[in-house]
């Protein structure tokens, strides 16, 4: 079986699939910028295999011939199901990855996600039953247990049953929310210490620094970055850049490849790169909400980008106004709120 990663240069740089902000325009913006494993959001099995649209086919998870390689994120609880529904997928995609660790009350009321860590046979059996069967790696993204033992053990567990690739996110899944603290890269590192496969370290990432020094830390085959890529685009390289060049590009993605992102899509990470704007000028938060098409919206970004013109000597200490300001500078201002949580 072909394993796409192993013809890609260490480390790996994976961005992390998440809700409403992993369509094809973010993932060909962030190709751009040193990301070289990408995921479409979460397939709920059970949903996909009850509707009539196939995920691969809707705005949702578009792709295209150079949206690869592309990992498609599954979850459940029937190992049946999940198979049904990941055969249909493996098609469109290079692998397939179960998440095992979303924490939110819905997965505890479908008993998917991080509440498999309550039953190991059956974490076991999805794996087992992806991976004999699917002509595509199997990878899976996890938690950690508050004991560390417990958590290399889990992993072995996963390595057993035919993980090909694991994500380890450095939180227990009661750390969410008002409660998320920071990730145990030291659990990370006991697990990579403890694995033959590659693993991605994820948590705690607000910065190009930060990815460096999780490496060096945790030893890992890469690093998987979720809320802060959202932010800062230019995390896992050097490049200088401001907000305003993140959103330019982005727009002209999504122009030149209009199915690959939904004006849902596109405010989501706009709002998400202008949080700090927005707090300086709440004003301009709904002339944003009410742009209903990308005509308006690029009409939203050339007020902006006149403002900056406008006051480009000004420094406010966020950036938005500078044509050029230091993105580390930026994703610091906006993290830094999360790690005092």
């Amino acid at each position: 079986m072909q394993l796409f990663w192993e013809k890609l240069s260490k480390p790996y740089f994976a961005v992390a699939p998440m809700v409403g902000n992993s369509e094809e325009a973010w993932r060909m913006l962030s190709r751009r910028y040193g990301a070289n494993i990408l995921y479409t959001e979460m397939v709920h099995c059970e949903s996909f295999l009850k509707g009539s649209c196939n995920p691969c086919n809707n705005q949702w998870y578009t792709t295209s011939e150079s949206d690869r390689p592309l990992i498609v994120q599954i979850s459940g609880s029937s190992p049946q199901k999940m198979l049904e529904a990941a055969l249909i997928i493996q098609d469109q995609c290079d692998a397939i990855d179960v998440n095992f660790g979303c924490p939110q009350k819905v997965a505890k009321k479908g008993g998917y996600g991080a509440y498999l860590q309550d039953n190991w046979e059956l974490t076991a059996e999805i794996i087992r039953m992806l991976s004999i069967n699917l002509k595509i790696p199997v990878t899976c993204k996890i938690r950690v247990f508050e004991c560390i033992s417990k958590t290399v053990e889990y992993a072995k567990m996963i390595e057993s049953a035919g993980c090909s690739m694991l994500a380890v996110h450095g939180r227990t899944r009661d750390q969410k929310g008002v409660m998320m603290g920071l990730a145990s890269w030291d659990h990370i590192k006991a697990v990579k210490q403890n694995l033959r496969i590659p693993v991605l370290s994820n948590g705690n990432i607000m910065s190009h620094e930060d990815v460096l020094r999780c490496l060096e830390y945790t030893e890992c085959d890469g690093v998987m970055v979720g809320e802060a890529h959202l932010h800062n685009p230019l995390v896992f390289c050097k490049l200088r850049g401001s907000c305003l060049d993140m959103i330019r590009e982005y727009i002209e993605i999504c122009s030149k490849h209009p199915n690959s992102a939904g004006i849902r899509h596109m405010k989501s990470h706009l709002f998400k790169l202008l949080s700090v704007y927005f707090k300086e000028r709440p004003e301009m938060r709904p002339v944003l909400d009410g742009c209903d098409n990308i005509e308006k919206i690029k009409e939203f970004y050339l007020r902006l980008a006149s403002e900056a013109v406008l006051s480009e000597n000004k420094d406010n200490g966020y950036g938005i106004y500078e044509m050029r300001p230091e993105p580390v500078d930026l994703i610091c201002s906006i993290m830094n709120e999360s790690r005092s949580l």
